[in-house]
């Protein structure tokens, strides 16, 4: 959760419309099996973190999300270990898999971690989220009930791991850019249509750059 609320609904926005990509790309004809499941579990991965902006998703069950995004990373290493093709557009397929292997240790990490970084919350003196401190167990993992402010390590981790998306995030963005303008530049070069193919690309690379950047930025807000 954040305690802005400006930045609760541009994340909110933000995860919705990469959620709706996402499901087009899920579902798109002709997509390898691999790239398939790939963009499902970014979908869920979207629903979810809309989920975590809000006081709402503290009781989400906890157990569930944990092993669903530790099964994607695995996959998503196996992709990357394995060289499989990938239908984003990025540069390298096993940096785009590790990426998101990487994406998928930060929700792991998110759903665990939520509690310890949420202590203090409630003393904060603000916040539409202040309330939601002492989550019930059936949602996200309990927090121990006497403790002054999250423990170091754990900023630490969430501020390496915020850090990481956020920066990472530019690789994708500036893929999309390059794409974007490489397809137009070619139309306009030679009359012809842009090419579908290259702006499905690009937006594949917009996606998961604003995935990213939204996930770095919601670690970091919670710290």
């Amino acid at each position: 959760m954040v305690e802005s609320l400006l930045l609760s609904w541009v994340l909110t926005v933000l995860f919705a419309v990469t959620a709706v990509w996402c499901a087009i790309s899920a579902t798109r004809p002709g997509l390898r099996p691999s790239d398939r499941l790939s963009s499902a579990s970014h979908l869920a991965m979207s629903l979810l973190m809309i989920a975590m902006v809000w006081p709402w998703g503290m009781g989400v069950p906890a157990t569930p999300q944990l092993v669903l995004f530790a099964a994607t990373a695995v996959w998503f290493a196996a992709l990357a270990v394995l060289r499989v093709p990938c239908a984003h557009g990025y540069g390298s397929p096993r940096l785009a898999h590790a990426h998101h292997a990487v994406m998928s240790v930060a929700m792991v990490w998110m759903v665990a971690a939520m509690p310890l970084l949420m202590l203090g919350a409630h003393d904060s003196g603000g916040g539409h989220h202040h309330h939601a401190a002492g989550a019930p167990a059936s949602g996200v993992l309990a927090a121990p009930a006497a403790a002054a402010g999250p423990p170091a390590p754990v900023l630490l981790v969430s501020a390496v791991l915020g850090a990481f998306l956020v920066l990472s995030s530019v690789a994708w963005i500036s893929t999309a850019v390059d794409t974007a303008r490489h397809n137009l530049n070619t139309a306009d070069a030679t009359g012809a249509p842009a090419d579908p193919r290259a702006t499905r690309l690009a937006w594949d690379a917009a996606c998961h750059g604003a995935m990213s950047i939204g996930m770095g930025a919601m670690l970091l807000a919670m710290l």
